[in-house]
């Protein structure tokens, strides 16, 4: 999360959604995304990230390793929407997502 941070810096918070509890999402200007679930269910959603098409190597759950990820991968569509699926009963039940991680 440290890279993430650095990544983002200075860049203004956009995108936000949230669910009215315990579900929440932003960007950070077209350098970075983070979706969390702290509700008592799934979180399933489609969400504008701001973000250029691609693969994108969750920084939370994983790390990428030279094109390929160890961890979840999002997919962004050209729109730079992507559909976000956290299950409440994760570990870590947040995803996080920056320019650096394309795959």
């Amino acid at each position: 999360m440290v890279i993430f941070r650095n990544l983002v810096n200075g860049e203004p918070l956009s995108n936000w959604w949230d669910n009215g509890s315990n579900q929440v999402a932003f960007g950070r200007g077209s350098r970075g995304f983070i979706v969390i679930n702290n509700d008592d269910w799934t979180l399933d959603v489609t969400l504008n990230t701001g973000l250029p098409g691609g693969t994108y190597c969750d920084v939370i759950s994983g790390q990428k390793e030279g094109s390929s990820c160890t961890g979840k991968q999002v997919q962004v569509g050209g729109d730079g929407r992507a559909t976000f699926n956290i299950s409440n009963s994760e570990e870590d039940p947040f995803i996080a997502i920056h320019a650096d991680s394309k795959l």
